[in-house]
């Protein structure tokens, strides 16, 4: 049951920020605060992972986040901030599958518009619908 509730929040949440990304090119941090708190929310009500498990989650987003002001915002903060609050639902493992497979599918449709021309290399594409697309992806390999 528990974890039903947190795959339906982090679908919602992934879902909700998607289709903020591409049409207004950027990720609010409100609703992704409040799917923050209700995730702690429910860590404390659940117990759902260890806190060293929690805290190792969110880091994969802290380190986005450095690496997003060292680079001077070309790394969205959204992004790295989304990283930080799905780490708390699903912890280092999971967390860092659900980064490199996001990664993986963004650099392919990358890939794809330079070979056709239809971006290029300095142009930015949203990175959080590749998020949504790797967990969708990570809940039907689970089944």
């Amino acid at each position: 049951m528990q974890q039903m509730w947190s795959q339906a929040v982090v679908m919602g949440m992934l879902t909700l920020c998607s289709a903020e990304d591409i049409k207004k090119k950027r990720v609010r941090l409100n609703p992704i605060l409040f799917f923050g708190i209700l995730g702690i929310f429910f860590h404390m009500l659940w117990r759902m992972r260890s806190i060293e498990d929690l805290l190792l989650g969110m880091s994969v987003g802290v380190a986005l986040l450095v690496i997003s002001m060292l680079t001077g915002g070309r790394i969205g903060a959204g992004d790295a901030v989304l990283l930080i609050v799905t780490g708390i639902y699903l912890g280092l493992e999971k967390n860092l599958e659900l980064f490199f497979c996001g990664l993986l599918l963004c650099s392919m449709w990358a890939l794809g518009l330079l070979i056709l021309r239809k971006k290029s290399r300095k142009d930015s594409i949203p990175f959080v619908p590749f998020l949504l697309a790797a967990y969708m992806g990570m809940l039907v390999c689970a089944l």
